[in-house]
């Protein structure tokens, strides 16, 4: 029920921000949900005996974000090279014993190239134009969603061979197709519904790659936690987990939306 009433609250509002004229409202949308994954990643960093550096993750994680909204005011090249001169002065002043300086520094690296430079690439996605990037994030969401529930019913009625026990005991190979069929079926609908210019091979061909490349995602968020000892990411979302565990998916899909667009549909 939990994990129901969760749903029902932030549903209505990822589609308000995606369907909003001004993509500064999706922007916004992200930056919040960056800042909170950044929050939850730096908790399993903490978990896995490392102390980040405060506030530094999340900071550069948002400005790489602010680069997408608005690019020639947060220059990438700028962002990049600002982060490694905090770390500079994080590393030389802050409470981090010396020991630990390395380990610091490679989270708050971490943390805002996973939460704010692959993030700002959903707003990337977003800023394509009217009504184009609305229904790729829409496209996005709907293959993973349909994915995951198609594994988890499949998996739970048939699934016998592991995927990657080691990481994620539960999910298992069956389970995988059945992500990957769900994904062609979301993608499928999404395409006779309201994407009907989409042509089908790309249909299909963005089906299985943000199914399988989701997947991906979905397991390395498992490896980060389960090599902490944690269960979930944070306890943001009754019935969910935290933010990263629903968003790990769409986190490393952003790239893929962006960069099949611009490579094989201009």
């Amino acid at each position: 029920m939990k994990r129901i009433l969760t749903a029902l609250v932030l549903l209505p509002l990822f589609i308000g921000a995606v369907l909003a004229p001004d993509p500064l409202v999706f922007g916004t949308l992200v930056l919040v949900a960056s800042v909170l994954c950044s929050a939850e990643l730096e908790r399993i960093g903490r978990a896995s005996g490392i102390e980040p550096f405060p506030f530094l993750g999340p900071v550069w994680a948002a400005c790489f974000l602010f680069g997408a909204l608005w690019p020639d005011v947060f220059r990438l090249d700028a962002v990049l090279a600002a982060g490694p001169l905090a770390l500079v002065a994080f590393a030389l002043f802050g409470r981090v014993p010396l020991p630990g300086v390395l380990a610091s520094s490679a989270l708050a690296c971490f943390t805002a190239l996973y939460t704010g430079y692959l993030l700002g690439f959903m707003i990337l996605v977003r800023k394509l134009g009217e009504p184009l990037g609305a229904r790729l994030i829409f496209l996005g969401a709907i293959v993973v969603w349909a994915g995951d529930s198609a594994a988890y019913y499949v998996g739970s009625a048939i699934g016998r061979h592991k995927l990657a026990p080691a990481v994620s005991p539960g999910k298992t190979w069956e389970g995988a197709v059945a992500n990957v069929a769900g994904g062609l079926l979301g993608a499928s609908a999404v395409k006779l519904t309201f994407f009907a210019d989409l042509e089908w091979r790309h249909a299909v061909a963005l089906g299985l790659a943000l199914s399988v490349v989701g997947q991906l995602g979905d397991l390395f968020e498992s490896a980060l936690k389960r090599g902490a000892g944690v269960k979930d990411s944070g306890t943001l979302l009754p019935g969910h987990g935290g933010f990263l565990d629903r968003l790990d998916s769409l986190v490393v899909n952003g790239p893929v939306l962006f960069f099949y667009h611009q490579a094989l549909m201009t």
